[in-house]
Formats: structure tokens, sequence, C-alpha cells
């Protein structure tokens, strides 16, 4: 009976579930940073890298748009400086509190589901 407890707590990690979340709401995701290639179509102009979280974990977002399932988040964020640190941090784990999980919008939005960064933490 032991043997099969401890062969059940060995295989739980394996059956995790992705974490629920949902647009427009505060979240809190991990993960590390990877430069992503921008999906503009105007690429001479709006072209180039753009920063994301390659998440430790699957989330499913869920909204009046209906669920999305991801392991990619683009970080958007309105302090420049913090920003641009993302690329020289390059491959370092990273949690991000996000004021809220958005939906791409615009060319602009490379990922489907988007994080506005409300403050980070490198590991």
């Amino acid at each position: 009976m032991k043997k099969i407890f401890i062969s059940m707590l060995m295989v739980m990690p394996i059956l995790s579930h992705a974490q629920n979340f949902y647009y427009g709401k505060p979240a809190t995701i991990s993960g590390k940073l990877i430069k992503i290639k921008s999906l503009h179509p105007n690429q001479e102009t709006f072209g180039g890298n753009q920063i994301a979280l390659a998440l430790d974990q699957q989330l499913n977002v869920n909204g009046e748009e209906g669920l999305e399932k991801t392991k990619l988040i683009q970080l958007a964020d309105s302090n420049m400086q913090r920003y641009n640190q993302y690329f020289k941090k390059e491959g370092k784990a990273i949690d991000v509190k996000c004021s809220e999980l958005f939906r791409a919008e615009t060319a602009h939005h490379t990922t489907k589901v988007l994080c506005f960064v409300d403050s980070v933490k490198y590991k």
C-alpha cells in the first residue's frame, strides 16, 4: 500500500491541470523571458523582436470572447526602462504580476494572450 501511495505522489505533477485565469483580471505567471519575432504586416517599420514569457505551465484564459489555452504570453509594459531590461535578461526565469491579461487586438500583438505588467521578480 505504501508503494502505491508513493507511486501516486510521483505521478501527480504529470497530471497537474492548467491554471485558469480571466481576461481583464490580475494574474501572477511564471516562466522564462524569450524574444519573439513580431508578426506585424509592415516588417520594415514595425518588425523586429518583442518580449514574451514562455510559461512554466499552460494557462487557460477565459472571457466573453471564449477560452484560449497558451504557454506563451507577450509582455506589455508602460515602464520602458524595465521593458528594455527584459531583452538583456533573455532566458532568465521570472515571476510576473500582471495587472490584467488581455486578448491580442492589434498587429503589434504577436501572441493570442498578453500581460500588462505590474511588477516582476527575477528568480
